[in-house]
């Protein structure tokens, strides 16, 4: 335990930062560092490059994408079912996304909770892309039409959230 450094001089100094640094380091994968992203980041949607501005939570569990026009057959349990949607970006671009329904999962909101679909997606940002789930939602009054939760930050970024903060 590491409650007093009792070194007098730099090198007690130059000790008690290795160890501060050691003790508050974030974890490395093997395959090397993780990315930092900021609060908002610019992320593209797969398969057409659809830009679309991103809000990064790391409090949401699950990433989530404004969906309109969702198409799939109601009838009976939905996992693996094909499912398609239509998505919009801030600037009113849109791409039709066609890909299965992984799950249904109930949500919390702040109005309580809700069934949406979970589907996965490609999300690239810079050079690095990962496919994730995403659940539906209707984002249609919010700033971000997509939120990046843990599921899309978990093994490979690091939040900064001085970085690109609009708030």
């Amino acid at each position: 335990m590491l409650n007093r450094i009792r070194q007098p001089g730099t090198r007690g100094l130059i000790f008690g930062l290795l160890c501060s640094a050691l003790i508050g380091a974030p974890t490395v994968s093997a395959a090397g560092s993780k990315q930092i992203v900021g609060a908002t980041e610019i992320v593209e949607i797969e398969p057409q490059q659809l830009r679309i501005k991103a809000r990064v939570d790391s409090g949401a569990q699950t990433s989530s994408i404004h969906a309109e026009d969702i198409a799939i057959d109601q009838n009976g349990d939905p996992r693996g079912k094909p499912i398609a949607f239509t998505v919009i970006n801030e600037h009113g671009q849109s791409q039709r996304i066609k890909t299965h329904v992984d799950k249904r999962v109930r949500v919390k909101t702040s109005e309580g909770s809700e069934s949406r679909y979970a589907v996965p997606i490609t999300i690239t940002w810079k050079e690095s892309s990962k496919s994730v789930l995403v659940t539906l939602n209707n984002r249609r009054h919010m700033r971000h039409r997509l939120l990046l939760g843990r599921n899309w930050l978990r093994g490979d970024y690091i939040v900064d959230v001085e970085l690109n903060d609009e708030d």
